[in-house]
């Protein structure tokens, strides 16, 4: 067609591979392996030191080097152990599958997190628009559903809104945080989605762009130590009224929690529940609850 742009270079992938022993000093890692951190290898380097590596890395040759598509914590094991080589295989590719493969065999072996698969997705889009501009091609490159591909990229972008807005680095996503990650602002991925959809809300949507970032980061201060029920219950009540103070949030949502039953108001009662629920910015149904609950400690029913 004329004016079209030409597509970016996939390589071909039925070439033959060549199983070789590479020098550890000719093999270097660049954007297109999605791993940010190897993360801890210690228990790798054991296992490395006493059978050796029983699975080569995926590397591409570059200019007399080799780099590294599959395998960065072995990578980094050997590295760590001074091996002055490794076990390799070389297949020549181009940026496109070198990065669908990365990212392929990182969730196939669930290590790579949230981010790392965003910031993957989000480089193919730029290598290849013309093939992976939706959520459904890049769901299908990765073999993947659409479900797992949109969860990722409103999780993280959810975190994003919120580093852009309050310049806190500390914020982040993760597959699985220890409690100790959470205490230091690292959602797990269920809470970082349930942060986008607080921000997708049209309370939180009617905010300027900085007082939304700054009670998003309010709001996962709040959950991040939560249970994953209780965090949505308390994003929830927050989308209601995004501008209160948290705590008065989350003391609504554990009023609320206990149990649901239906009553007959008359309308006096109704009228009232309503009005005070307008000038505190609350739900009539956290009202009625904080109401009742006050009633019941007055004349120590509880």
């Amino acid at each position: 067609m004329s004016g079209s742009k030409p597509l970016p270079d996939r390589g071909d992938l039925n070439q033959p591979s060549v199983f070789q022993q590479v020098e550890m000093s000719k093999v270097f890692v660049s954007g297109v392996n999605v791993r940010r951190s190897p993360g801890d290898v210690v228990d790798l380097m054991q296992s490395i030191d006493e059978e050796g590596i029983l699975e080569p890395l995926l590397v591409r040759p570059v200019d007399g080097r080799y780099e590294l598509i599959v395998g960065s914590r072995r990578f980094e094991a050997a590295k760590r152990l001074g091996m002055r080589e490794v076990p390799a295989v070389v297949r020549t590719m181009g940026d496109e599958d070198a990065l669908i493969i990365s990212l392929v065999e990182n969730i196939q072996r669930r290590d790579v997190e949230p981010e790392e698969e965003y910031d993957a997705l989000m480089k193919l889009k730029k290598l290849n628009p013309a093939l992976y501009s939706t959520t459904d091609q890049l769901a299908k490159a990765i073999g993947k559903s659409r479900q797992y591909v949109e969860d990722r990229v409103a999780a993280v972008e959810a975190v994003n809104t919120i580093r852009r807005g309050t310049k806190k680095s500390a914020i982040a996503v993760r597959q699985s945080p220890t409690m100790e990650e959470r205490k230091e602002g690292v959602l797990p991925i269920s809470h970082a989605g349930f942060l986008h959809k607080a921000e997708e809300s049209p309370a939180v949507q009617k905010l300027s762009e900085e007082k939304r970032a700054k009670r998003l980061s309010a709001l996962a201060d709040t959950i991040a130590e939560l249970s994953a029920p209780e965090a949505r219950r308390v994003v929830e009540q927050f989308v209601k009224a995004p501008q209160r103070p948290m705590d008065e949030i989350k003391r609504e949502t554990e009023a609320l929690r206990a149990s649901k039953i239906e009553v007959v108001l008359d309308q006096q009662v109704a009228a009232g529940l309503k009005k005070v629920a307008e000038e505190r910015e609350m739900t009539v149904e956290a009202v009625a609850a904080l109401a009742i609950r006050a009633w019941l400690r007055l004349n120590k029913y509880i």
